[in-house]
């Protein structure tokens, strides 16, 4: 049987150092390989497949982030993938069972928008529907 993989699910680069820190901190008591994704949602109007690298810029800044973390504070590498996709959490589901994923590490960002709250969020969606472990990291609340 191969090492297990933890993926970490990026949305933000605010949020990569604490969840790439966790996930180094957890693979490292597993022996298990690391792995980082971040989702690009694309809106309807745009075919996922357009060849617009504004749409995928962020993105690649958000997995060099983690790939600095892991590589500078852990000394481990971590794969990353930037992935497209009309919902975030319906492609992360997706990548979790092609990739045999163990354990799941994502965030969750306050507050929702409007559409978050009426549709569901990324974060209900993936625990609703996944295949392995998930750790959900939630950031304190700040007083105003």
């Amino acid at each position: 049987m191969g090492k297990s993989t933890i993926l970490v699910a990026l949305r933000d680069v605010e949020s990569v150092e604490s969840l790439v820190t966790l996930a180094c901190q957890i693979s490292g008591s597993m022996e298990a390989e690391l792995a980082a994704l971040h989702v690009v949602e694309v809106p309807m109007a745009t075919p996922i497949e357009a060849d617009d690298e504004v749409l995928d810029r962020p993105g690649h800044a958000i997995l060099e982030r983690a790939r600095n973390v892991a590589a500078q504070q852990f000394s481990r590498p971590i794969a990353t993938k930037l992935l497209r996709a009309r919902r975030a959490g319906e492609a992360i589901v997706d990548e979790l069972r092609e990739q045999g994923v163990e354990s799941l590490i994502m965030g969750y960002h306050r507050p929702h928008t409007l559409g978050e709250i009426l549709l569901g969020s990324t974060v209900q969606y993936v625990v609703r529907h996944t295949p392995c472990r998930v750790i959900v990291q939630i950031p304190p609340v700040h007083p105003r």
